[in-house]
């Protein structure tokens, strides 16, 4: 039976408004942003992406990940303070390289509308466009210009479209060999569906575009990216990080004191509890799947930043369907609230997406009154299956 505005619970009303307010204010921070990346030169993380496409064009891609060549690129369009390193596989210069142009703001701007664009059509599955958007991290990607939008809705769809396309939706998963640690859970979640399809898809795109990256950029390329990638592991073995800007559960136990190898044990287990309850949900093709692999997704790595955060609109959508228990929509969005104020300085806390990453898995799975999808994996889905 449908439900009109006088029938539901308070806390949707209100959190319609807040989606509104955050909807709004997400078209609002990339006018403002715009003006500023015009006007300023802001040291965001955009400037990062830009300096590595534009080496690339020069035909100078290793530099790419040579901290000091690529902040002298970045210095030419922004008052760097900082260091903002490109720490991605050599495939993702063939992504940054088309937006390595002038002016700064206008290649900005294309990026921002171009992902944001990608993210809104993943998401339609299953949420409304005044959901879409809710994510708090969705302004902090717009506000620093990161992938969180771009990378959430290749995994979104490619997710969405295994029932229905299953070879096609693995090409899309494959392309997040672009940032692997999303991708960790997503041999498991299929191959515990049979879809050996999907597995071919990804395997084929993922194959493709490291080779493609190889031919064009060059084996020092890789040579580079792997370099930069100790230099990375070296930074968390030492604390160099700030542990509430990580927003995996090693990051929120650091943050508290926790020893370093207690903390990593920790989050193996979590990791290793996160594919336990991916595989016997794609295995078993759980309603919820697609929420579920999302979820599980964000407790898979120690390297997790707040913006990867986007996976949890997934989850949080399911959530705001559920007019009986409105508090878990509640609790999970005031979670990701806290690392999106941090930005501001209103929040000196932990950051909480690993919270909020394992209430959603634990309520997703062990939901009793949950049901079974339709379709099972063996046989074609109905054009009407809403989400998987």
């Amino acid at each position: 039976m449908a439900h009109g505005p006088a029938d539901q619970p308070r806390i949707f009303r209100l959190f319609a408004l807040v989606a509104l307010a955050f909807s709004t204010s997400f078209a609002i921070t990339i006018v403002i942003a715009t003006w500023v990346y015009h006007s300023l030169a802001p040291a965001v993380d955009f400037a990062s992406f830009w300096a590595a496409g534009r080496l690339a064009l020069m035909g100078t891609p290793a530099l790419a990940y040579d901290i000091a060549a690529h902040r002298a690129v970045e210095m030419t369009v922004a008052h760097m303070g900082g260091l903002m390193p490109f720490p991605y596989p050599p495939p993702f210069l063939f992504i940054v390289a088309t937006i390595a142009f002038h002016p700064f703001w206008l290649a900005y701007l294309l990026w921002i509308l171009a992902t944001s664009a990608l993210y809104f059509a993943a998401t339609r599955n299953f949420a409304t466009a005044r959901y879409a958007f809710a994510h708090p991290s969705a302004i902090v990607n717009a506000i620093i210009g990161q992938n969180g939008l771009l990378t959430s809705g290749v995994f979104i769809l490619g997710v969405s479209m295994v029932a229905r396309r299953p070879f096609l939706a693995g090409v899309v998963l494959g392309i997040l060999i672009l940032k692997p640690q999303l991708a960790i859970l997503v041999p498991v979640a299929l191959v515990a569906a049979r879809r050996w399809d999907s597995v071919a898809g990804a395997a084929l795109s993922s194959i493709l575009l490291l080779v493609a990256a190889w031919l064009v950029f060059g084996t020092e390329s890789y040579r580079a990216f792997l370099a930069i990638t100790g230099q990375y592991a070296g930074f968390m073995d030492l604390s160099r990080w700030n542990w509430s800007e990580l927003a995996s559960l090693f990051s929120f136990l650091r943050f508290f004191g926790i020893p370093q190898p207690v903390a990593l044990a920790i989050q193996g287990m979590a990791g290793l509890a996160a594919a336990i309850l991916t595989w016997r949900a794609w295995a078993g093709g759980d309603e919820e799947r697609g929420a579920i692999l999302a979820s599980a997704t964000m407790l898979m790595s120690p390297y997790m930043l707040t913006y990867d955060s986007m996976l949890l609109i997934w989850p949080l959508a399911v959530f705001l369907e559920d007019r009986t228990r409105p508090w878990r929509a509640a609790i999970v969005w005031l979670c990701l609230l806290g690392p999106f104020l941090a930005y501001f300085g209103f929040y000196p806390g932990p950051n909480l997406t690993p919270v909020a990453a394992g209430f959603s898995l634990a309520w997703l799975t062990f939901d009793p009154g949950k049901r079974k999808a339709a379709a099972p994996f063996g046989t074609a889905a109905p054009q009407s299956e809403r989400v998987v």
